[in-house]
């Protein structure tokens, strides 16, 4: 029996490799095709839950000026009064990147800020159907792709039944993320769309 030549032997190894890298290349296509088609259908507003979590500011009825306590020795970057779940702040940013929170008229410091009113802000950012606080967790590190910091921020979970989630800055109050399974189902097919294997 005569053996194949080397030529035929290529050929076939060939045909093989090109028959299983068109099989891999055209799942990647369809699989790119599908999860763009599935993301179109699903509501960015929904998606970072904008429909029941509102991250605008109050505005404070009046102008204030820079508090008395303020010492700015070169440090400050920014001096802000704000309102926070429905009372008056000051927010003192630093050039160093941190934030602090005070009471605006004797400088007494009010951050970070407790589990309570980290509670009382969430419930008060809420604008979905009545619901109610199901877990409240202080965080120090990235939660998979849901959340990078800052740190340390209050995880809140609502009762909803997206399990929608805020993620509130301890030291300035102020929501960093809102996430939910919608989001999660979103972020899952973006991983699978652009082909991330590794990060989600």
């Amino acid at each position: 029996m005569a053996t194949p030549s080397l030529k035929l032997r290529l050929h076939v190894l060939g045909s093989k490799i090109h028959k299983w890298l068109a099989i891999f290349v055209g799942l990647q296509v369809l699989l790119w095709m599908g999860t763009g088609a599935l993301m179109s259908f699903l509501d960015l507003e929904e998606v970072r839950s904008e429909h029941v979590v509102s991250r605008t500011s109050q505005a404070l009825p009046i102008d204030a000026s820079l508090p008395a306590w303020v010492e700015n020795r070169g440090s400050l970057a920014s001096v802000t009064t704000r309102s926070l779940d429905g009372k008056a702040v000051t927010e003192v940013r630093k050039v160093d990147g941190t934030v602090s929170l005070h009471d605006p008229s004797s400088g007494q410091k009010l951050s970070p800020i407790s589990a309570e009113a980290a509670k009382s802000i969430a419930l008060r950012a809420w604008t979905g159907p009545r619901t109610t606080i199901a877990a409240t967790r202080i965080i120090d590190e990235p939660v998979g792709t849901e959340f990078r910091g800052p740190f340390p921020a209050w995880q809140i979970t609502y009762g909803d039944e997206a399990s929608t989630r805020i993620y509130i800055d301890a030291s300035s109050g102020t929501i960093g993320a809102a996430r939910s399974d919608t989001w999660r189902l979103f972020d899952f097919i973006w991983g699978l769309h652009i082909m991330d294997w590794t990060e989600r």
